[in-house]
C-alpha cells in the first residue's frame, strides 16, 4: 500500500450519498429539536396566560371586596364616591401587576427557539467549511 495514496476508495456516488443522507439526519435532528423546544415554549405560553388569566381574577375579587369594605371604611371620613374612587384605583392598579408578571412571560426573547436557531448557524457553517 502507498502511504501517499488516501486509504478511502469510495466513490464520488458514494461520497454523494452519504452525503445526501448526512444532511437528511441533521435536518430531521433540527426539526425534531425545534418540535421539542416548541413543545417547551407553548408550554411556558399556557403558564403565562394563566398567571394572566389569575391576575385577573384576583383583580376581580379584591374589587368587589375592597370596593365595599375600603369604600365602607372610607366613607366614614369622606363622601362615599370619593371612598369608591380611591379603592377602585387601589385594586386596578393591583391587579395590572399582577396581570403584567404574566405579560413578562410573554417576551419575544424567552419564547424564541434558541437553541434552534444556534444550532441552525452551527450547522450552515459546518457546511459550508465541508463545501470548500
Amino acid at each position: 500500500m502507498d502511504p501517499n495514496k488516501p486509504a478511502n476508495n469510495h466513490t464520488l456516488g458514494e461520497i454523494v450519498g452519504g452525503l445526501a443522507t448526512d444532511v437528511q439526519d441533521l435536518v430531521r435532528g433540527e426539526i425534531a429539536l425545534a418540535r421539542a423546544e416548541v413543545d417547551e415554549k407553548l408550554h411556558r405560553l399556557v403558564g403565562a396566560f394563566l398567571w394572566i388569566l389569575g391576575g385577573f381574577l384576583v383583580a376581580f375579587a379584591g374589587l368587589v371586596v375592597l370596593l365595599e369594605g375600603g369604600a365602607a371604611a372610607l366613607a366614614l371620613r369622606l363622601p362615599v364616591w370619593a371612598a369608591l374612587l380611591i379603592v377602585g384605583v387601589i385594586v386596578i392598579v393591583v391587579g395590572a401587576l399582577v396581570a403584567g408578571v404574566g405579560r413578562g412571560m410573554l417576551s419575544r426573547k424567552s419564547l424564541a427557539p434558541a437553541r434552534t436557531a444556534a444550532n441552525l448557524q452551527q450547522d450552515t457553517l459546518m457546511v459550508k467549511e465541508h463545501m470548500r
